[in-house]
Formats: structure tokens, sequence, C-alpha cells
């Protein structure tokens, strides 16, 4: 979670090599793409999407291109009626299967269709409630992102294996899925859970929500990473 201060920093370091670094305009005409560029970077920023996934393009999926042309696609195309409607997605697969990649994708085309979004792993916003115990601003904070228009939660299911504690954040997720659901508001969820799993383990206020708002996309096994990893043997020029 990116406090004001954080955000406010970026966007200041973001200004300077995006709009007044433009080799194009140097920040001379606002209605220069460099303008455009640098405000999605800090909206992308402040929601917490990975970095790494800012610039993906339906063009560089290749690994689950079927479900992503099926749902994620179809999704994308469809935000104002997910967001009208309150309809999300819930990705299932083992790691490495670009579950993180695919909600990625969707949040960047939520921002750059101007609308809100907030990108968090499950054990970060166990870490972020708990620091609001004691810190009312943090509290606030996580409230107003928790509204955000599209809230993506990813590495469901991974505190119960860290901590084997699961009341608390059970109890967490069901007030915070809820109260989305009652606001129509969309909700990505990613787990390696599979579905009834899902279901089982956070009860039936969730598993309700779920089966009643959000579309299932089953990811195929295989790891996109490596992709990643030839990537970077290329560009740093390792094995030549």
């Amino acid at each position: 979670m990116r406090t004001e201060a954080d955000v406010e920093e970026y966007r200041q370091r973001s200004y300077a090599a995006v709009v007044l670094g433009c080799k194009r305009c140097a920040g001379a005409d606002v209605e220069c793409g460099c303008f455009e560029r640098h405000s999605i970077a800090v909206s992308a920023y402040e929601a917490c999407v990975p970095r790494d996934f800012w610039n993906v393009r339906a063009s560089d999926i290749t690994h689950n291109k079927e479900v992503f042309d099926a749902v994620v696609r179809k999704y994308t195309e469809r935000l104002d009626t997910a967001l009208k409607k309150g309809y999300g997605l819930v990705f299932l697969g083992d790691n490495g299967v670009g579950k993180t990649y695919l909600i990625s994708y969707v949040l960047m085309k939520a921002i750059r269709a101007g609308r809100s979004a907030y990108y968090t792993t499950m054990p970060q916003l166990d870490h972020n409630i708990k620091r609001g115990f004691d810190k009312p601003e943090v509290e606030e904070h996580l409230s107003w992102l928790l509204t955000s228009d599209f809230l993506a939660i990813d590495e469901l299911g991974k505190e119960r294996f860290k901590s084997g504690k699961t009341s608390f954040m059970d109890t967490q997720i069901e007030r915070i899925l809820k109260q989305r659901c009652d606001d129509s508001l969309p909700v990505l969820l990613a787990t390696n859970l599979d579905h009834e799993a899902l279901i089982e383990s956070y009860g039936p206020t969730v598993g309700s929500i779920i089966a009643g708002k959000l579309q299932a996309v089953a990811m195929k096994p295989g790891d996109y990473r490596a992709k990643m990893a030839r990537e970077m043997s290329g560009d740093m020029g390792y094995g030549e």
C-alpha cells in the first residue's frame, strides 16, 4: 500500500522523467502523449499494480491464451458492464501459470479507461489491516483503496499455508467481498486453490458471492516465467 507521500514523490519523479524528459515536447505541449503516459504510470503506481506488467499487451500473452481470449479479453471489452453490475473474475491455477499477469492486464485496462484500481496480495492485505489497528490514517487509507472501482486480491489462500491461522482473515475477506458485492463493485481474485476448495475454505457467504458474481478462469499448467528468464538472458547477454 502506497502512502500519499510515496505517490507524490513518484508523481514528481515520473513528471521529470516522462514529461520534462519527452523528446517531442519536453513538457511544453499538454496534448502530447507524454502527459497521458505520466498519468497512467502514477495511477498504476498508486494502485500497486506490479510494475513488470504495466505495459502488457494482448499480443504478449501466449501462455493460457485460450482462457485469455475466451474470458479475459471479453471482460476488458465490457468493463463498464462489469463495473455497473459488480462482475469479477477468479483465476485458479498453480504458481507460474500467469494469474498475476492476467489480473494486471485487466487492472491496466481499467486504469487506461479512467477507472480506479487497487492490487494487493492476501499476505499484504493481512499486514495492512493489522497495521491499521493502531494507525487510524493507515486504516482510513486502506478503506479508501478497498472501495476502488476494481479490486484485485492475489495469492488468496496463501495465508493458510504461511500461518495456519484462518479465522481473522476469513472474517476480513467475507466482510470485504460482501461489502463490494452489495455495492456492485467488481473483485478479481487469484488463488492456487481449486474452485471447490476455495469455496469450502472461506465459507458459504464467500462461496455464494464467488458463484454469483465471479467468472472462474481455470489456468492450464506451465510456467510463463520461463519465458521471462529467456528474455532476461537475452537482454543481459548471458551465455554469449
